[in-house]
C-alpha cells in the first residue's frame, strides 16, 4: 500500500513547504542561475585575463619598489628597478656569473629529488605501521622545528665546503614538509573505499596500494610543491653563510664591495628561477596526475 503523502509543514499533501519555492520554472526549468558554461571560449577568456592580472600586479610592484627607491634616494643602499634591471642583465650576459646559477639550480634539483623521495618513504613507513609511527613522530616534530640555517655549520665540518654541505640542508629543508603532507594523504582515504576493497578480498598490501596510496597522491604533490620553495630558500642561505659559490655566494660577494644593484639582481634571479620551478611543477604534475585530482585544478 502507498504511504499517504505527509504534511509535516502546514500545508497541502504533496505542496511545497511553507517559504520554499517550486524548484521549476512555469518552463520546466530547474530555478535559479545558469550553470556557466566551460567551452573554449570561456577557458581562454579566463586565461587572458589570468595573465593580464599577473601582469597588472608586477607592474604595480615594479611602481612601488620605484617610488620607495626615490623616497629613498640612495642607490647604494636602495637601487631603483632600472639600475637592478641593469645589473640583472650584466650577471646574466657573464659567463661566470651564468655558471654561478647553474651550480645554485643544480642543487636545488638534487636536494629536492632526494629529500622528496627520503620524504615519500618515511611517510610510507610511518603510515604503515603503527610502531614505527609512535616511535619515530616525536623525532621528526623534533627535527623539524630545527631551521636548516642551524646545521649550515656543522655540515660544512661534517661534509666540507661544497656541494655536499649544500645538498645536505636542501635535503634537510626538503623532507619535512613532504613527510608531513603524506601523511595527511594517507589518513584521508576514505573508509568506505577501504571496507569496500576488503570486501572484495584485497589484502592489507593491495588496499594500502590501490586506495591509501591514490588518495594521497594530491598531499603528497602539495608537500612537494611546498618543498620545492623551502629548497630555494635553504639553499641561498647555505651559500651565503658556508658556500664558495652559487647565488648565495654570489649576493654576498656583492655585500662585501656595496654593490648594491648586483644583490638585488641576484634576488630577482632567486626569485625568476623559483616561480619559473613552480610553473613547471604545478603544470607537470596536474598534467601527470590529473585522474588524481578528481576535478580539482592545479594554480
Amino acid at each position: 500500500m502507498t504511504p499517504a503523502p505527509t504534511t509535516d509543514f502546514g500545508g497541502q499533501p504533496g505542496a511545497a513547504p511553507t517559504g520554499v519555492a517550486d524548484p521549476t520554472t512555469t518552463t520546466g526549468r530547474p530555478a535559479g542561475p545558469r550553470p556557466r558554461r566551460h567551452g573554449p571560449r570561456s577557458a581562454a577568456s579566463w586565461s587572458r585575463r589570468r595573465i593580464g592580472l599577473n601582469l597588472l600586479a608586477v607592474v604595480v610592484a615594479i611602481v612601488v619598489w620605484h617610488v620607495a627607491a626615490l623616497a629613498k634616494n640612495n642607490a647604494l643602499v636602495f637601487p631603483t628597478p632600472v639600475e637592478s634591471a641593469r645589473a640583472l642583465v650584466e650577471l646574466v650576459q657573464d659567463a661566470d656569473s651564468r655558471s654561478e646559477v647553474l651550480i645554485t639550480l643544480w642543487r636545488v634539483v638534487v636536494g629536492f629529488a632526494l629529500g622528496s623521495t627520503l620524504g615519500i618513504a618515511i611517510a610510507s613507513l610511518l603510515g604503515s605501521s603503527r610502531v614505527a609511527a609512535d616511535a619515530l613522530e616525536p623525532v621528526v616534530h623534533f627535527l623539524r622545528s630545527i631551521t636548516p640555517v642551524a646545521w649550515i655549520v656543522p655540515a660544512t665540518i661534517w661534509f666540507g665546503v661544497g656541494d655536499a654541505s649544500m645538498r645536505f640542508i636542501v635535503i634537510y629543508a626538503t623532507v619535512f614538509p613532504v613527510i608531513l603532507n603524506t601523511l595527511t594523504g594517507m589518513t584521508q582515504a576514505a573508509r568506505n573505499k577501504t571496507r569496500m576493497a576488503r570486501v572484495f578480498g584485497a589484502g592489507r598490501l593491495r588496499t594500502y596500494r590501490s586506495v591509501v596510496i591514490p588518495s594521497a597522491v594530491p598531499y603528497v604533490l602539495t608537500g612537494m610543491r611546498l618543498a620545492l620553495g623551502y629548497s630555494f630558500m635553504s639553499v641561498i642561505g647555505a651559500e651565503m653563510v658556508a658556500g664558495s659559490d652559487g647565488i648565495g655566494y654570489l649576493i654576498y660577494d656583492a655585500r662585501l664591495f656595496f654593490d648594491t644593484p648586483t644583490m638585488f639582481a641576484g634576488i630577482l634571479l632567486i626569485g625568476a628561477a623559483g616561480l619559473a620551478f613552480d610553473r613547471v611543477f604545478v603544470l607537470a604534475t596536474a598534467r601527470i596526475f590529473r585522474r588524481f585530482y578528481c576535478g580539482q585544478v592545479a594554480r
